[in-house]
């Protein structure tokens, strides 16, 4: 099964933020495109490791606080794009339990204002994981519009005090 077919046959939930910092946008795509950050803006995150630089390719290890029942979930992801400064896309293999991807994008508007871009796609199925049991779709899909808000809010008080 390909993943286009694989994507298909699961329930994705797709949800994107944006925020505006008052800083350059090299120094945000810096934090905000490196998943060892994660843990200082995402709350879930207990641990992300990268297996080498921030580049194409890479294979990040993400331990996550999902549930009691999931306490340091580990999802694999590989950057499947990566362009210095403007984007970079995480994104699980073909052969994940779940699909997750992961989109970071930064636009500089001015020389030290830089809009933010944070994109997730996941399948609603990690959800039944991690609780035992399934919510509907737009349950979830309203929790993740929630987080990512949260997510972005973090992120800029993080910016800001660096």
């Amino acid at each position: 099964m390909t993943l286009t077919s694989k994507m298909t046959s699961k329930k994705l939930i797709k949800t994107t933020g944006t925020i505006i910092v008052n800083k350059k946008a090299e120094s945000v795509f810096d934090f905000f495109a490196n998943p060892s950050n994660d843990n200082l803006w995402r709350t879930e995150i207990n641990k992300s490791t990268l297996d080498g630089i921030l580049q194409l390719g890479v294979t990040i290890s993400e331990y996550s606080y999902l549930s009691k029942k999931a306490p340091n979930n580990l999802t694999e992801l590989k950057c499947v794009h990566f362009d210095r400064n403007k984007l970079a896309i995480f994104e699980t293999p073909d052969n994940a339990q779940f699909y997750l991807k992961s989109q970071r994008q930064v636009k500089a508007i001015s020389d030290n204002t830089t809009e933010i871009i944070y994109s997730l796609t996941f399948d609603i199925g990690l959800v039944k994981y991690a609780l035992g049991f399934a919510l509907p779709k737009f349950i979830v899909s309203f929790k993740a519009d929630s987080d990512i808000k949260k997510y972005l809010r973090q992120l800029k008080t993080q910016l800001d005090n660096n």
